[in-house]
């Protein structure tokens, strides 16, 4: 009997281990992915507009003749740019006209 009683505290604790263990298995989570982050395109253009989504926003600013554009690193004009090109646009100090206009794409 006293072997027994030898026995039982540690078969317990054994047993608490094992019914333990698959909890902190299960607690583990996946990391939510990144968040997509979507670059401004060009909408639609004009000879003197281009109208630019980013996210859910759209914005038109006026090309003037002193905006400098270029697309793919090479100096261009406003017929050159084409809806769906991702576009990087600097504004002066009228926030409504554009002062540089920068796109990527076909």
């Amino acid at each position: 009997m006293e072997k027994f009683c030898f026995l039982l505290p540690g078969f317990a604790i054994l047993l608490g281990l094992l019914m333990l263990s698959p909890a902190y298995g299960a607690s583990k989570k996946k990391p939510a992915p990144p968040p997509q982050v979507h670059p401004p395109t060009i909408f639609s253009v004009t000879a003197n507009s281009i109208t630019v989504t980013e996210e859910k926003t759209t914005k038109t600013l006026t090309i003037t003749p002193s905006t400098e554009i270029t697309v793919n690193g090479q100096k261009a004009t406003a017929a050159e740019l084409k809806p769906s090109m991702t576009v990087s646009i600097t504004m002066g100090t009228d926030p409504t006209k554009a002062s540089r206009i920068s796109a990527t794409g076909k």
